[in-house]
């Protein structure tokens, strides 16, 4: 009996039939989709496919938006086919399923979106002193606690260290004279009487740190602004009277700038108000922390220790100078000055020399001066590239050729002299600046009203008050690269590039020899960064890349060596994701970079040796930051 049940039970599967319909169905849950450019986006697919051999696959896009062709498995499913969003745009595609001689398709619509644009933008420094603290300054003049030691300065000030400040020399740069009246040559060379009709300069106030002034000069009455003593620590800036070879330098230089039109005396080539700072001895000798802690405090910063500054400087006028390279805590209180609007006018330096050799003329962001002579040649001791020059004075044509300015005269007191120098040079275009700021230009279209609408001479460009206030009317358009680049083939190398406008103007990049550059952003105004890229197989030499705007031109020269050269190399890590590396010069300087958003990690460092490693020995800086961020500083040390 259960042989027959078995036979029957088999018999009745067998009348059904085992193969049965075919199916092959396809729907889409979601027809549109929206992605940003470069992401990844799901796209769900309900299928199902029964008793057919078939696959699944997305038509109608560009080449690397879809996965390769999927296999599809028995049975009924919600697949999710993984699509990049490679480029912007809107796409119409399709999904199909086919096999087996069925084929089925379901449109669906794919809508791509720029991604914002995300930077990391900042500035590396290199070479800071190790106590130095990134968020400040500090040192220099505080108010002494109760119970310190030692004996507190005037006005309750005590003197202690600049917490890691460099203290190297800086020196005035003039020399001395013998007294006398001349006239004011310097004056009519410059164009600075043509200019007069148009502004004074009446309300910009100008800083002088340097030795201090003589606050009873009949030339200087009216136009004092309180000072500050970093010398004494104190808020006299009196340059005491100590006989010798004493120059009374600042007086000097600060007559040149603003001495009032008050019928005694000499016209300043302004009507400036003067922001006197002692940070000069009175044989002209200083120290470097001094003079970084007087730029952040004539522009207008907090400085522990220092009262405040209620007219903060627009012009910081620098007569003196130090050899060497400008250091990192300099470069950035310049900088500092700089993003406020405060424009810095330096002395080249009295050495016949390259003036790159020579701070804070070579810091990026300040504008240095050559000297002249009544004949407009280049003086003898002035150092040498200065972008523009100014009547300094050249006693070696007599007496009448220097530049005369107040002083204080052995056995008859107050009085004038003639002196020379960068010195003497500076202070004119200090003036020029403060004529044009007088006038509304803001600070970059009146720097570059002053570059543009300079004479050229064959020496370099001499300060002409008349061609800067027609390169004013027109834009007052000029272009200044800081700097200069050493590649090795197959090298990007990043520089500071600031077009001086009051709007911003498109800027054209020629570069040469086969070399690759571009500006970012363009147009510009103010600063920008410009990339050069050297080719794998580009020969060695010396090639320029040519900016020009408006008329105006700028070159940038990148040296190309196959031998190892020191430079910095900045790294930017996303958490998941490659890296990005830059290249910069040995001095650190500005970098740009497009990211993804999101954290990054910075890792900079002084790749002394070239391999493009760090290594044990090299200094290097790290931060976490995330994107897009601007004002990032990183500190190699």
């Amino acid at each position: 009996m259960r042989g027959t049940w078995i036979l029957l039970f088999s018999l009745a599967l067998g009348g059904c039939g085992l193969e049965g319909p075919r199916v092959l169905r396809l729907s889409l849950p979601q027809a549109e989709l929206t992605a940003e450019a470069g992401a990844r986006v799901e796209l769900p697919v309900e299928v199902e496919a029964r008793r057919v051999r078939a696959r699944l696959w997305v038509e109608g896009l560009p080449e690397g938006f879809a996965p390769p062709p999927l296999p599809l498995e028995e049975g009924k499913r919600t697949l999710a086919l993984s699509l990049l969003a490679r480029e912007p745009g809107t796409y119409a595609a399709r999904v199909v399923a086919e096999g087996d001689g069925l084929r089925r398709e379901a449109p669906f619509q794919l809508r791509v979106a720029a991604r914002p644009e995300s930077v990391l933008e900042g500035v590396v420094y290199v070479g800071v002193a190790q106590a130095l603290a990134p968020q400040g300054v500090g040192g220099g003049i505080r108010p002494c606690p109760e119970g310190c030691p030692g004996k507190p300065l005037g006005g309750g000030w005590y003197r202690v260290p600049k917490g890691g400040l460099p203290d190297r020399p800086v020196r005035a740069q003039g020399g001395e004279g013998e007294p006398l009246f001349p006239r004011q040559w310097g004056l009519a060379l410059a164009g600075f009487p043509e200019a007069w009709a148009r502004g004074r300069g009446e309300g910009v106030v100008v800083a002088v740190p340097d030795t201090g002034v003589l606050t009873a000069h009949p030339d200087l009455q009216g136009a004092l602004l309180p000072g500050l003593d970093l010398v004494d620590g104190d808020a006299d800036p009196e340059e005491p009277v100590v006989g010798g070879l004493q120059s009374f330098h600042g007086s000097h230089v600060a007559s040149i700038v603003a001495a009032p039109w008050n019928g005694v005396g000499m016209a300043g080539a302004s009507q400036a108000r003067l922001l006197p700072i002692r940070v000069l001895d009175t044989e002209g000798s200083g120290r470097e922390s001094d003079l970084i802690l007087a730029l952040r405090w004539a522009a207008g910063f907090p400085v522990e220790g220092l009262p405040p500054n209620p007219h903060p400087a627009r012009v910081v006028n620098l007569s003196l100078a130090g050899a060497g390279p400008c250091s990192a805590p300099l470069q950035e209180a310049i900088d500092e000055a700089r993003a406020r609007g405060v424009l810095v006018v330096a002395a080249a330096g009295n050495q016949g020399e390259d003036y790159r050799d020579y701070f804070p003329a070579n810091c990026r962001g300040v504008l240095p001066v050559g000297a002249v002579g009544p004949d407009g040649r280049l003086a003898p001791y002035s150092n040498r590239g200065a972008p523009l020059l100014a009547p300094g004075g050249n006693l070696g044509l007599g007496l009448e050729a220097g530049v005369l300015g107040a002083g204080f005269l052995p056995g008859q007191g107050m009085g004038w002299r003639h002196l020379q120098g960068t010195s003497q040079a500076a202070p004119h275009v200090a003036a020029a600046l403060a004529l044009l700021l007088g006038m509304g230009a803001d600070p970059e279209a009146a720097l570059g009203a002053l570059l543009a609408g300079a004479r050229r001479g064959p020496e370099g460009l001499l300060l002409h008050l008349p061609g800067a206030l027609l390169a004013l009317e027109g834009g007052g358009v000029a272009l200044e690269v800081a700097g200069s680049l050493e590649l090795r083939p197959g090298e990007a190398g990043f520089l500071p590039v600031r077009v001086l406008s009051p709007t911003p103007v498109p800027v054209e990049v020629h570069p040469e020899g086969g070399l690759s550059a571009y500006l970012s952003p363009n147009p510009a105004k103010g600063e920008a960064v410009l990339r050069v890229y050297a080719p794998e197989a580009t020969p060695p030499g010396l090639y320029r890349v040519r900016l020009r705007a408006e008329g105006q031109e700028a070159v940038a020269e990148a040296r190309v060596a196959q031998a190892p050269e020191a430079r910095v190399l900045l790294e930017a890590c996303p958490l998941s994701g490659a890296c990005q590396t830059l290249t910069l010069p040995r001095e650190g300087g500005p970098f740009r970079l497009e990211v993804p958003p999101g954290p990054h990690r910075l890792l900079a460092f002084l790749d002394r040796d070239g391999d493009g490693a760090l290594d044990r020995e090299e200094p290097w800086a790290e931060v976490q930051v995330s994107a897009p961020a601007r004002g990032v500083k990183l500190l190699v040390r």
